[in-house]
């Protein structure tokens, strides 16, 4: 990954070669500032000029990007919906004295957060919220699977942007840690979901005739997962790319 400057527009911006991209676009991260994603064929030399004519766009999302980071406030506990807990959040950056006196002592179960900055900080408690996911959505998958019939190879569990789960014309399932923040019922819906597209790897009619068999009221959990982005913290999408 390559730093450039356009001059003409006074941005700096980061370059990606990704042989999955099929056209040129920019990018913004929340900490990654401006990035220009080309596909291996496209020719170096348009690319200050695709950065010029994008660049008040480019400038007013980097300056949203900066308001928002700033508007972010981490979190001093941590509660999920998944399994009802709630774990306390204690940031080394402050005082000892603080942390303990706000919340009664070492003894209480907690996150020792040990970033500085705010990037080091999410990235920790996201790293934390991953290992729950990996502990926590596996058994109930096997569980979930025993009760349906329904076989799978094997499980991943992954940040993604824009899906719950998916699963492979083999039978791998991928979930998202971040269903640790939505209720049980509809995790163990999502994950039937999943199931059921070991059998039928498309939403035709027969593939919804079997969801409905084993969820009855999975119309409900659509609609919770349809609006359940609202769920997840800030913090956690604030720095979210797949």
């Amino acid at each position: 990954m390559t730093d450039k400057t356009d001059k003409q527009a006074a941005l700096e911006w980061k370059l990606r070669v990704s042989p999955r991209a099929r056209y040129a676009r920019l990018l913004i991260k929340p900490y990654g500032g401006l990035e220009v994603v080309i596909p291996p064929r496209f020719p170096r030399a348009q690319i200050p000029s695709l950065v010029a004519r994008h660049a008040d766009w480019a400038r007013h999302q980097l300056d949203k990007q900066a308001r928002l980071r700033q508007s972010i406030s981490l979190p001093r506990q941590l509660t999920l919906a998944f399994d009802n807990s709630t774990t306390r959040v204690l940031y080394a950056s402050e005082s000892l004295a603080y942390n303990y006196d706000l919340f009664g002592g070492q003894s209480t179960e907690h996150i020792l957060i040990e970033g500085d900055t705010q990037q080091q900080q999410i990235s920790e408690l996201r790293a934390w919220i991953r290992q729950r996911a990996k502990t926590l959505l596996p058994p109930l998958l096997q569980k979930m699977a025993r009760q349906t019939g329904l076989e799978y190879r094997r499980v991943t569990i992954r940040s993604q942007k824009t899906r719950w789960g998916s699963c492979s014309s083999r039978g791998q399932i991928s979930l998202n840690d971040q269903l640790l923040f939505l209720p049980a019922p509809t995790v163990e819906y999502l994950m039937i979901h999943e199931l059921c597209h070991t059998r039928h790897l498309n939403h035709s009619r027969d593939y919804w005739r079997l969801v409905e068999s084993l969820s009855p009221d999975y119309r409900s959990h659509e609609k919770l997962l349809g609006r359940s982005r609202d769920l997840v913290p800030e913090w956690f999408l604030m720095d979210l790319y797949r």
